[in-house]
């Protein structure tokens, strides 16, 4: 992934002597990561979410009387995105 290119990027300036700080920003839309509060991508993530969870909502009140509609959000292990949408 990203980080394994960061840092093979950081063992190529070590071999060459070269004073080069490499940062690796983590990032992913499940908002997952400690310390941080919100990941790149995860407020569209919902955003998305939520478009999605209203037209399941509209599809099953129109359709047919006591409709039920279903939405399969992503998420790695955490839920987030389901529980913030």
């Amino acid at each position: 992934g990203t980080h394994r290119g960061a840092f093979k990027i950081h063992e190529g300036c070590m071999s060459k002597g070269l004073n080069i700080a490499v940062a690796g920003i983590p990032k992913t839309i499940d908002n997952d990561v400690d310390y941080i509060d919100h990941s790149f991508g995860f407020s569209s993530a919902v955003e998305a979410a939520q478009v999605a969870i209203r037209s399941a909502k509209t599809e099953a009140v129109c359709n047919m009387p006591n409709g039920i509609g279903v939405v399969k959000l992503m998420g790695r292990s955490a839920g987030f995105i389901a529980a913030h949408a």
